[in-house]
């Protein structure tokens, strides 16, 4: 499932504190010093204090990894999301969602005005035949801290929909980039029966459902939300012109080779039109960022190589086959030829430091 991306990358990117809100609760009740999980992941407690300031969203994506690793439990961004996207989280955008008419209206604002909340993601809303979809990604390949983010926000997002659909509502299929991990039992409760791997984070919801009128709908409120956060939007574009520059617009690309190396296809066609170009488009877009294609491609192949081996968990099969090989052999040769080092020796080194 892949679709083209409708991100305006920003040098910095950021998120509302509120998408953290509880978060040194939940550390606690773990039985973990919560100050020193903020420490080691380098965010400022007294800007998780206030859910209207914005942290940066690297420094949000490393407290859930921070966090998971020092409490050892694999699931706490899942645990920590299945509350935290409730109708009245977000402030104007819940309200906006809790508002709508239909089912289908909420999610489609929701995925339209997620860039208030988040920047440089995407969450898009499709109706299919038959089914319809919840994609999101961080698309910045400066993030490499995405696995607890993606379960988080998958749960939250879930969660809300239980709001609609009560409590015992699972998603027709769950899908994530990183595959399924941690305890089964989990998995189930959360996301439902059927979690599969693939190259982008998504729900999909039987398309019957989407007409439910929503419980607490209004339709003078709905218009009245909707014309404010465009407002506020604007606004945020303006500063996003002021806040991109030619290392965001990469980061963006690079998100988006590494997410088709996946499916075994990094043509220049391919990734132009999942970023709405056309071929001489994005070769005319990449000469002003003073790069070639093929060379960025290789250059996109290494650091994430590099990036997998020393500082995540996936065995070094799947780094392979993430990364567009067939096979371990073709990948340690080319690792080795790039980094001086074969892949296990420096994951073996990583490991010791």
């Amino acid at each position: 499932m892949s679709s083209q991306m409708t991100v305006s990358p920003v040098a910095d990117p950021l998120i509302l504190a509120a998408a953290a809100r509880g978060v040194e609760r939940a550390i606690a009740a773990a039985g973990v010093n919560s100050h020193r999980v903020l420490e080691l992941a380098g965010v400022d407690p007294a800007r998780i204090a206030d859910p209207l300031l914005r942290l940066e969203l690297g420094d949000y994506c490393r407290l859930f990894d921070v966090a998971a690793r020092e409490t050892g439990d694999d699931f706490f961004g899942a645990r920590f999301g299945q509350g935290l996207m409730t109708p009245e989280h977000f402030n104007a955008v819940s309200k906006l969602v809790v508002s709508a008419p239909t089912v289908r209206d909420a999610l489609a604002a929701l995925a339209e005005n997620y860039r208030w909340i988040q920047e440089n993601s995407r969450l898009q809303f499709t109706v299919h035949r038959g089914f319809a979809s919840l994609e999101y990604q961080i698309c910045d390949a400066r993030i490499s801290h995405k696995h607890q983010d993606a379960e988080l926000t998958i749960a939250a997002l879930c969660g809300l929909i239980r709001h609609f659909f009560g409590p015992a509502w699972q998603p027709s299929e769950t899908h994530f980039e990183h595959g399924q991990g941690g305890l089964r039992r989990d998995y189930q409760r959360v996301f439902g029966e059927a979690v599969f791997d693939q190259n982008i984070n998504a729900i999909l919801i039987d398309s019957a459902l989407l007409d439910r009128p929503m419980p607490q709908q209004n339709a003078r409120a709905f218009a009245e939300f909707r014309a404010l956060i465009r407002h506020q939007l604007a606004s945020v574009d303006r500063e996003v012109d002021l806040r991109s520059d030619r290392d965001s617009r990469l980061s963006l690309l690079a998100h988006v080779i590494q997410s088709q190396f996946k499916v075994g296809d990094a043509s220049i066609g391919a990734v132009a039109k999942r970023v709405g170009l056309t071929v001489h488009g994005l070769r005319r877009q990449l000469k002003d960022c003073g790069v070639a294609y093929d060379e960025f491609v290789l250059s996109v192949r290494q650091v994430a190589a590099r990036r997998y081996v020393e500082s995540s968990d996936y065995d070094l099969t799947s780094i392979a086959l993430m990364l567009g090989y067939s096979e371990l052999s073709a990948f340690s040769r080319a690792f080795k030829r790039w980094h001086g080092q074969s892949p296990s020796a420096l994951r073996s080194h990583a490991t010791d430091r």
